[in-house]
């Protein structure tokens, strides 16, 4: 069974907000019968669908307004925009070959966009789903969080000379309280906590995550200085349930499944760039801004 629905459709791939159609339920329902009119000017109506669309248009610079407030401003923004229009079809704007060129452009990606989602509706079933998180989830090794703690060096050589006393069997606390070069990176404060790989730098996510608990690092460097690290110990994340993890699961499958579609697609096409003869090697589309003379 697809659960790709419209409205869920055009909130995970045309980027319609969640929270404004959570703030107005029928703002999601974009094909849906009851769209209802929340507004009109000199009897043209503007419906819901109206709003839906002006979110998926605007919705990345409005995203940290208040889902009431969003509303008033797409509403406010329609309304103008429809005052605006009418007033140039009585002059006959709409007849000017620049508005007409506009409208070919927008056509087509009403056209991509409606398509795309038709496109989709049989990749993200329930089924899709469930064989998703069973393989990726369920039978996945759990995500992993490390817990570290670190002491700051004032240099690479003094790191070095911590982490060889502590190999040489002092004790971490000790070095801690010896060579801390701030009060942050001593006793309590110099612990990290918890985290997952991806919510560390880099330079000290990776030599953490290849250690083993207890192991004490060499001298690490990271934009805070010169750090020696010890291994606390590593545990388990929970795994999510099915519907907890179900939106990310569509987002990912929707992702995968439209990539390797768009990549066909393209491939079956026939396409000639009038200009520069290169092309991004890793996604396949084409460069079109000649690259700088060295």
């Amino acid at each position: 069974m697809s659960v790709f629905r419209l409205p869920a459709i055009m909130a995970l791939l045309v980027a319609v907000l969640p929270a404004l159609a959570g703030a107005v339920p029928a703002l999601a329902q974009e094909a849906a019968p009851a769209d209802e009119v929340v507004a009109t000017v000199d009897g043209s109506p503007i419906r819901y669908s109206d709003l839906a669309m002006a979110d998926e248009e605007m919705g990345a610079a409005l995203a940290q307004l208040e889902p009431q407030v969003r509303f008033q401003y797409l509403l406010g923004m329609l309304v103008d925009r429809r005052v605006v229009a009418m007033e140039a079809r009585k002059k006959h704007v709409d007849d000017d070959p620049a508005v007409q060129r506009r409208q070919e452009y927008y056509s087509e990606k009403a056209l991509r966009d409606v398509y795309w989602v038709q496109l989709m509706q049989d990749k993200v079933t329930d089924e899709a789903i469930a064989a998703w998180y069973e393989k990726n989830i369920v039978s996945a090794p759990a995500e992993r969080e490390a817990h570290a703690r670190h002491i700051i060096a004032e240099s690479e050589q003094q790191a070095a000379k911590i982490a060889a006393e502590i190999k040489d069997g002092k004790s971490f606390d000790a070095a801690a309280a010896e060579y801390a070069r701030t009060p942050g990176s001593s006793g309590d404060e110099g612990d990290l906590g918890w985290f997952r790989r991806e919510d560390m730098v880099p330079e000290i996510a990776g030599p953490v995550f290849s250690m083993q608990p207890g192991d004490v690092s060499g001298p690490v460097q990271t934009q805070f200085g010169w750090h020696v690290i010890q291994l606390v110990g590593f545990r388990d994340l929970p795994k999510p349930g099915l519907e907890e993890a179900r939106d990310e699961i569509v987002r990912r499958i929707a992702r995968d499944e439209g990539q390797k579609l768009m990549e066909k697609l393209r491939s079956d096409a026939k396409i000639e760039i009038i200009g520069p003869e290169s092309a991004a090697p890793s996604s396949g589309r084409p460069q079109l801004v000649q690259p700088a003379e060295e």
